[in-house]
């Protein structure tokens, strides 16, 4: 943080408690953020909601500046990590100047990004969201952003990135993703690793069910994840593809499964 030059601004988040514990080290402006008393730009986060009008997630939160009150800001994505980002943005553009009405609007028309909790759409009342969190710290933040938007049930295709992750981290997969009600664990991604004995997605699947998971299967192949998410979705639940790799492509495939589902349904 020292490595700011002399006339800027250390942006910190004061809910992190290792980071609270290095500020007093930094010789810079420091202005903090977040949800604890004391901090600079103190967040009062809101019920999130579902936007009835294109089914997209929103949140809501307060802010207040050193006591002075910023008012009510909307973003179109959920989860309190966003809700955080968002005001260390905020931090930025009143450190720049940027007049608060402009930094309203510009969130209010935020609409995310690429393969983050991007909904791919809905049919028959199941939301199908894709989302590129593959580390268990990215995964334990998108699922608890799913909770927040009230969805009856969770269900995950997830597709492990790297040998060498679920080799490293494996207690940390099985617990970040205990919150899915059902979970089908596909093949590794293996981007530009080699594969390293014993580690598959079998296996990865195995140390989640080892620890206590409600259910969970392994998915041979694309089609059968869909099948399993497809059967086992229900109206108010959500249908969440993640992973860094290829299976941001299933949405479409899941899409028109659930539609088939529903047009016979109807008959």
């Amino acid at each position: 943080m020292d490595r700011v030059p002399f006339y800027g601004m250390v942006v910190a988040c004061n809910d992190d408690a290792l980071l609270r514990g290095l500020l007093p080290q930094v010789r810079r402006r420091v202005m903090t953020y977040g949800t604890r008393r004391g901090s600079d730009f103190h967040i009062k986060i809101g019920k999130p909601e579902m936007n009835s009008g294109d089914h997209q997630p929103l949140s809501r939160f307060a802010i207040t500046y050193r006591g002075k009150n910023l008012g009510e800001f909307s973003l179109r994505v959920p989860g309190s990590h966003n809700v955080l980002n968002a005001t260390a943005a905020i931090a930025v553009g009143m450190g720049l100047d940027v007049p608060v009405e402009q930094i309203h609007t510009g969130l209010e028309t935020f609409r995310g990004v690429d393969r983050r909790f991007q909904l791919r759409g809905t049919a028959g009342g199941v939301s199908v969201i894709d989302d590129y969190g593959h580390h268990p710290t990215e995964i334990r933040a998108t699922l608890a952003a799913a909770r927040q938007c009230g969805f009856r049930k969770i269900h995950v295709i997830f597709q492990p990135h790297r040998y060498s992750r679920p080799q490293l981290l494996m207690d940390e997969f099985a617990l970040a993703l205990d919150d899915a009600d059902t979970l089908a664990v596909l093949d590794i991604y293996a981007a530009s690793e080699s594969p390293i004995p014993g580690v598959t997605g079998e296996s990865l699947m195995r140390g989640i069910e080892g620890a206590n998971h409600g259910c969970v299967r392994y998915a041979p192949s694309f089609s059968d994840a869909v099948e399993m998410v497809a059967s086992a979705a229900e109206e108010g639940d959500m249908i969440l593809t993640l992973g860094a790799g290829s299976v941001s492509q299933l949405g479409p495939t899941i899409m028109e499964r659930l539609k088939t589902r529903q047009m016979a349904q109807q008959r």
